[in-house]
């Protein structure tokens, strides 16, 4: 189901819920009111992470989101007016009103963004009200505009839809006609917001595929053989059961694949992880495993053969995944934290030839990186990320720290006597001017 987090300020939730009230969108709301602009930063920290859409009482809570948090990975959405609905407010105040020319009027919710609802192809700019100019849409500039303007004696009166900035006009005894959307209005943008989620939906959704690789003892007989796919076979269907993930199982020679449609990648990633759990409990399989999600069943299983490579090339029970136009690699996906990284960096496979190091082992590393820039290396971390022997990643960190990529800081103190850890840290500026 669909999940829509609410938020506005208290007024404006008031006819939210009254709009909401029995009435059935094929989602759940979660609600958040706000007094103070500043506060929608930590709501957003609560919300994102269920989220389908972020929806706001109007355009200002919706333009500060936009303009103070980066990288916003929710869809957003507010209760918009349109043409037609500004139209009819000017045309009942002008009835209501005949003595106040518009020219005298303030409305503080035509502003740049909305490119002033079209309202200047209707008016003349002699008849043309006065709007919010300032690009940047907060509850201070918004005072300070109002202020400005009346207290040169510009404006009669304002049209506002700000809830919290009612007290600012009432304290400066400015008159203002405030204006709440209708519950229609209401229930219109909440219906767009989750035709859009359902159509982004449809549109992402594609192809999860999932194969499974036995590694059987050298001296294996057929009968074992045979009876190990079998036991493979029922714990996948054991899964299935326990877990109700709806997915296609097929068996092919030491191999089975799974299917099912693609909806979103965080779920996928953790049906992966529990299937790799799950079947690392069962003591007598050795398994490797890879997964693809792409647009077409082609391209996911395209994508899994080359992330099952990745996790032979591992040699543990457990599990890599590719995803995306652009390939990304992302695993071992047992581990807590997991490593992104992409076989498309040109840079890091030109390096890794130049250098002597192992492809898959450099890109991991750049990954690393992108994970956690501070991060402190030694060679028995890197080895548990890489799977490889310490030996093997001293020469490694040694050739990185030749070509100025990474540097040594003050060693671990060790309990007792023996030799200190050595312990690296990454250069940023040359690492991201060699491999990005």
């Amino acid at each position: 189901m669909i999940t829509i987090s609410i938020v506005s300020p208290k007024k404006s939730m008031d006819v939210i819920r009254k709009a909401i009230a029995h009435q059935d969108f094929g989602c759940s709301f979660h609600k958040y009111v706000y007094d103070k602009l500043e506060e929608i930063t930590d709501i957003y920290e609560q919300c994102k992470s269920f989220s389908d859409v972020i929806f706001f009482s109007g355009e200002l809570g919706y333009s500060y989101m936009l303009t103070h948090i980066d990288d916003i990975q929710v869809p957003c959405a507010f209760v918009s007016y349109e043409e037609k609905d500004i139209l009819s407010i000017l045309l009942n105040f002008v009835l209501r009103y005949p003595h106040i020319p518009l020219s005298r009027v303030y409305m503080d919710f035509l502003t740049p963004v909305n490119d002033f609802m079209n309202l200047k192809t209707y008016l003349s700019p002699d008849y043309m009200p006065y709007c919010f100019e300032n690009p940047e849409y907060n509850y201070e500039t918004l005072r300070e505009r109002v202020e400005e303007l009346w207290n040169s004696g510009k404006i009669d009166i304002v049209l506002t839809r700000t809830t919290n900035q009612l007290e600012v006009l009432n304290k400066m005894k400015i008159p203002y006609i405030h204006f709440l959307p209708s519950e229609e209005m209401v229930r219109n943008s909440i219906r767009s917001a989750v035709n859009s989620v359902r159509l982004n939906q449809q549109n992402r959704a594609g192809k999860l595929v999932i194969l499974i690789k036995l590694i059987y003892p050298e001296s294996i007989t057929s009968h074992d053989r045979e009876y190990l796919e079998i036991t493979l076979h029922k714990y996948l269907l054991d899964f299935r059961r326990e877990y109700g993930y709806d997915f296609s199982v097929h068996s092919v020679s030491n191999r089975f694949e799974l299917m099912a449609d693609s909806d979103f990648y965080k779920k996928n990633f953790e049906r992966i992880q529990d299937l790799i759990a799950f079947l690392d409990g069962k003591d007598s399989l050795e398994f490797r495993i890879g997964a693809g999600i792409g647009s077409s069943v082609g391209e996911s299983h395209y994508q899994a053969e080359a992330a099952l490579q990745e996790a032979i090339r591992y040699g543990k029970n457990d599990g890599f995944l590719i995803h995306g136009n652009d390939n990304v690699l992302t695993g071992p996906l047992s581990l807590t934290r997991t490593l992104n990284y992409s076989y498309s960096n040109i840079k890091a496979l030109e390096y890794s030839q130049k250098n002597g190091i192992n492809e898959s082992n450099l890109l991991k590393i750049v990954g690393l990186f992108q994970m956690d820039k501070d991060t402190v290396m030694t060679a028995a971390s890197l080895s548990q990320w890489l799977n490889i022997t310490s030996r093997s990643c001293n020469r490694i960190l040694q050739l990185l720290l030749d070509s100025g990529l990474i540097e040594e800081i003050e060693p671990q103190k060790q309990e007792g006597k023996g030799r200190p850890t050595r312990q690296y840290r990454f250069l940023k500026q040359n690492f991201i001017h060699t491999f990005f």
